[in-house]
């Protein structure tokens, strides 16, 4: 556990380091960080949630952190058939590899133990540059050019801990 976060600390203290714009000057892609928030769907049958989350992005590494609460489930507390999920908060804290934010594998740690995370975050502007091989400067950007919609899903490691697997899809803004 404690080499874990070690590992996590030091991969992000890494990341900026690595993500300047001289290593990967060749490349069209806008790299930078999307705040969303959107709806969970755990894979409990105990309704919906809400999350918010940073994600950083550069051509080939990526981070963030979430928040995610499975409290909007429909009924009452204290009904003896509802899992450890129901009304859940949770904080997690990822790094991963991938392209650009079009996909990107994450390992994550936080308050339910490790997961692993697909991602991907779809903005058209960040598409278009791609493929004209143009580059948008980011004080050009209007908001249109900075929406972007995420979705992502998560499985967590430890037994036990799958009643927290989930699915979120959400909105967010490109920085």
């Amino acid at each position: 556990m404690k080499r874990v976060l070690i590992a996590i600390l030091g991969m992000a203290l890494a990341l900026p380091a690595v993500a300047a714009d001289g290593l990967y000057s060749g490349v069209n892609v806008l790299r930078g960080t999307v705040v969303s928030f959107g709806r969970v769907d755990p894979t409990e049958n105990i309704g919906t949630g809400l999350f918010f989350d940073a994600n950083y992005t550069s051509v080939a590494l990526n981070g963030g952190i979430a928040t995610k609460s499975f409290s909007n489930a429909p009924g009452g507390g204290g009904v003896p058939n509802l899992t450890d999920a129901y009304d859940a908060n949770f904080t997690n804290a990822y790094f991963g590899v991938g392209f650009s934010r079009l996909i990107q594998f994450q390992y994550g740690h936080g308050t339910e133990g490790g997961l692993v995370r697909l991602r991907s975050d779809f903005n058209f502007r960040a598409i278009m540059d791609f493929v004209s091989n143009t580059r948008t400067r980011k004080d050009r950007m209007l908001l249109a050019d900075r929406l972007t919609f995420t979705v992502s899903g998560e499985k967590y490691n430890d037994k036990g801990k799958d009643i927290f697997n989930n699915t979120t899809w959400g909105i967010g803004l490109l920085f």
